[in-house]
């Protein structure tokens, strides 16, 4: 009898392995992007400006993470020196792009790139993306949601952003940047009130 259970065993635990393999194996996202049926991602990440005047500029080495219906990560990939990024996407599939760097505020687009049948095809879609410094004091919540949501337009045949989505949400961006922009100002007054304070300490120790 001892023979047999040990015997036994061995096989037991194979099962096992051959089952719980197959479990992660299945658990996987392929990611498989058809080169007739796809859509082509093209974006532009660069800093906010500080003002309003200021010029935007391309960011570096910015971060895009994309993640599928389980939230699982699929995609990365750095912005180049110009802050241009390209990178495909499956049909009849809903992502999420998270585009970051370290001492940034992280932005997030939401994307379903499903298109009626028989309008399986190579698609382009072109995105720009502000990302700004952490600052102390900013109230960020309204960027735990995506700043924008892209579907495919039936009367356009091809790939927009959600006009009522986008409208709803900037409402609320308008007040964040405005924000924003109050706190930049401050931050800057008190850099130079700062500055000048040094120059007139060295002049009367001088």
């Amino acid at each position: 009898m001892k023979n047999i259970f040990f015997a036994i065993i061995p096989g037991i635990l194979i099962s096992l392995l051959l089952c719980s393999s197959f479990g992660q194996e299945t658990a996987k996202d392929s990611f498989v992007v058809d080169k007739k049926k796809n859509i082509e991602m093209r974006g532009f990440v660069k800093r906010t400006r500080s003002a309003a005047k200021e010029i935007e500029n391309p960011l570096d080495s910015a971060l895009i993470r994309v993640f599928n219906e389980k939230n699982t990560e699929v995609l990365h990939l750095l912005s180049n020196k110009k802050g241009k990024c390209n990178f495909k996407l499956p049909l009849f599939r809903q992502f999420t792009i998270l585009i970051s760097k370290p001492g940034y505020v992280p932005k997030i687009i939401a994307i379903d790139t499903e298109v009626p049948m028989g309008k399986e095809n190579n698609y382009t879609f072109f995105f720009d993306v502000d990302i700004f410094e952490d600052i102390k004091g900013l109230d960020v919540s309204v960027l735990k949601k995506p700043i924008a949501k892209i579907v495919y337009s039936t009367g356009n045949n091809r790939f927009l952003y959600d006009v009522q989505y986008t409208t709803k949400i900037n409402m609320d961006l308008k007040k964040m940047y405005k924000n924003y922009y109050f706190l930049q100002s401050i931050e800057a007054d008190t850099v130079t009130v700062s500055g000048k304070t040094g120059k007139q300490m060295r002049q009367k120790r001088d």
